[in-house]
């Protein structure tokens, strides 16, 4: 008797660094687009306002990009 193997199915789980980097860097650029195209303000300079909107929507791009890898996984 011979018995061929079993294969288990494949299920597919998205990759978190991946998404992560990506929301990051989406983030960072759409930070640093409104940093220097916005408003000038007198007490800060563009290239301050552009590095301090560009870490924060850095940080909430790795957080959306990390809670749609989560709601991906959970799906597969």
């Amino acid at each position: 008797m011979s018995q061929s193997p079993r294969r288990a199915p494949h299920l597919r789980t998205p990759r978190f660094r991946s998404f992560l980097l990506t929301g990051g860097l989406a983030g960072l650029l759409l930070g640093v687009f409104l940093g220097v195209s916005g408003p000038e303000d007198p007490r800060y300079e563009t290239s301050a306002a552009a590095g301090f909107l560009g870490l924060f929507c850095a940080a909430l791009g790795v957080l959306a990009g990390g809670l749609v890898a989560v709601l991906l996984d959970r799906r597969s």
